[in-house]
């Protein structure tokens, strides 16, 4: 029963059998009552179908009941109406004129009987079965009076009548019965339509937790378990791109930390056994590689509460004319020293953005250090700012050999690199990318990368211009 199909199921098969236990009921007691009712007016009006009509004109014209017993024949009328027994008050006696067999009651709007074929009954009360049966005779849109028969409480419905009704019941139920198996099978079959889609989401979940992540359940069904099952599929594909990100960081990490640290054992061995000299040369080996481990290390610290959403950002206004101009000039040097021209294009009176001064300055310098290392000797690198809508472009361009579609993808990945061996040489630690992407998120901006093969790279991003900011000089301050 704690299944959700047979729950399902018996919620329908329920509903069901209480429409068609109603309908039954309701259907039953109308037929058998409409029923009653016509035999009982049958056996009240016999041969004179027209009796209520003519005795309710007799009433309209003399406004009582006496003389009204012509009309019904074989009855016995009151004598002594006079005193207050029937609607006709002071007037005449109603006579009736005898006869064999059960005749016609005829009482007024009290329910007395004024006319019947027995001295015993007239002047008394019509039963509370009697007046049930009787019919009502209506003037002006009033009972005046009844009719019904002496004795037709004790006649029974003769067998064909009864057996009517008898058959129409066996129809009811025998249709109730067929309505129910209906409904059941019906609400099986719903029942395992609706949970379909519901026992592959629920393989789907057994994979992942058996470890194979990212698999993706069939998108069928209405439009709940559609999206039930769009949203599944994400969060899988999503769980295992994580997963493997993860694998891969903690991997890349090892990796990275592995190099210096071996590096740094090996000298260190080295000097102790005297095959290397303690000299301040095998010192200063092991010096740098500790440095590349304290930036491996910052850099790592600085990523990760970047993307937690938890590193700090001096919002303030700054110039952008400004701030790509200084780190221009700041990488002129080295641009200079391998033979790279380095050139701006900047557009004028552009508006102060909301931003970190100095982490913007740590995405320039990561771009530009990044564009440097690819371009080759007598290439260029172009840094550019301009206005689009509401945000300034800032651009890093430069002349190296470009990216493939899948090398664009991964960019600004953790440790990713196009070039492992030259980048390890440089002591690069392969984060600065990713670090650059989650400042420029931090900012509310996006930074994208358009490339291909042979043709060079360009780094653009884009950040929110401060609220009612003014154009700031190109050569202005900073911030």
């Amino acid at each position: 029963m704690n299944r959700l199909w047979v729950r399902l199921a018996m919620a329908f098969l329920a509903v069901a059998l209480l429409a068609v236990a109603g309908v039954a009921v309701v259907v039953n007691r109308a037929t058998e009552s409409s029923f009653r009712n016509y035999v009982g007016r049958q056996n009240i009006l016999g041969g004179n179908p027209n009796l209520p009509a003519a005795l309710e004109a007799h009433y309209a014209t003399s406004g009582t009941w006496a003389g009204a017993e012509a009309l019904l024949p074989g009855q016995r009328g009151t004598e002594g109406m006079g005193r207050g027994v029937g609607e006709g008050q002071g007037q005449g006696a109603v006579q009736g004129r005898g006869g064999e067999g059960p005749g016609y009651l005829l009482a007024d709007a009290r329910g007395m009987i004024l006319v019947a074929n027995a001295e015993a009954d007239i002047q008394r009360p019509l039963s509370e079965d009697e007046r049930d049966r009787a019919l009502a005779l209506v003037v002006d849109g009033r009972t005046v009076g009844y009719l019904s028969r002496a004795g037709i409480e004790a006649q029974a419905m003769d067998r064909a009548e009864q057996r009517f009704l008898d058959e129409v019941s066996d129809a009811l139920a025998l249709a109730a019965i067929g309505a129910t198996v209906l409904a059941l099978l019906l609400a099986l079959g719903l029942a395992w339509a609706l949970l379909r889609p519901l026992r592959a989401l629920r393989q789907s979940s057994e994979a992942i937790t058996r470890g194979d992540l990212g698999a993706q359940t069939p998108v069928t069904g209405p439009t709940e378990y559609r999206t039930v099952a769009e949203a599944f599929n994400q969060m899988s594909a999503a769980l295992a791109e994580s997963t493997a990100l993860r694998q891969r960081m903690t991997s890349d990490i090892a990796h990275e930390l592995r190099a210096p640290v071996s590096v740094m054992r090996a000298q260190l061995e080295a000097m102790l056994d005297g095959v290397f000299p303690m000299s301040a040369d095998q010192l200063a080996i092991v010096y740098d590689e500790t440095l590349h481990l304290g930036r491996l290390i910052e850099d790592l610290r600085t990523l990760t509460r970047a993307e937690a959403g938890r590193l700090p950002l001096n919002l303030a206004p700054v110039n952008p004319a400004a701030l790509a101009q200084r780190m221009s000039t700041e990488f002129l040097p080295l641009a200079q020293d391998q033979q790279i021209a380095l050139d701006t294009a900047i557009a004028p009176d552009l508006p102060a953005i909301q931003a970190d001064d100095d982490r913007l300055r740590q995405v320039f310098s990561n771009l530009l250090a990044n564009a440097l290392a690819h371009t080759p000797v007598g290439g260029r690198i172009t840094v550019s700012a301009q206005r689009r809508g509401a945000r300034v472009r800032f651009g890093v361009t430069d002349t190296g050999p470009g990216l493939s579609p899948e090398q664009a993808a991964h960019v600004f990945e953790r440790f990713y690199r196009t070039d492992d061996a030259r980048q390890r040489d440089q002591g690069g630690s392969g984060l600065g990318l990713a670090i650059t992407h989650e400042l420029v998120r931090l900012h509310g901006g996006q930074i994208t990368v358009e490339s291909a093969p042979d043709t060079g790279s360009t780094f653009a991003f884009e950040i929110p211009i401060a609220p009612g900011a003014s154009p700031a000089t190109p050569n202005g301050p900073a911030s």
